[in-house]
């Protein structure tokens, strides 16, 4: 094995393992959107991941990730928020204004 092909190797194996990380990552951010969702009480419809970017947060190399939260508060107006994260911490989560609505009547 020459070192062009230990290069091709491991360039492969790199890329497989930032995949890797990415998936695990959103899986982290999926499941945090559905606990906030809850928690506020509000209906999770979905996150999609707008931007991707590698860089530091507090000195500590990772992806930048910013996601889109879609949800409702009444069950029929669809709101769009957004979720930070760096790595598998959640930077910020920043929502629009919504209808709250009054159950306890």
């Amino acid at each position: 094995m020459d070192i062009y092909s230990l290069s091709i190797l491991l360039l492969i194996g790199i890329v497989g393992l930032q995949f890797w990380r990415l998936r695990g990552i959103a899986e982290y951010a999926i499941a945090y959107a559905q606990r906030y969702c809850e928690k506020e009480g509000l209906q999770f419809i979905s996150l999609a991941r707008k931007t991707t970017k590698f860089g530091l947060h507090r000195g500590k190399p990772d992806w930048a990730i910013t996601y889109m939260l879609e949800f409702s508060s009444d069950g029929e107006t669809l709101y769009t928020g957004k979720i930070k994260t760096h790595g598998k911490h959640i930077i910020s989560v920043e929502l629009p204004v919504f209808r709250v609505v009054n159950t306890a009547f």
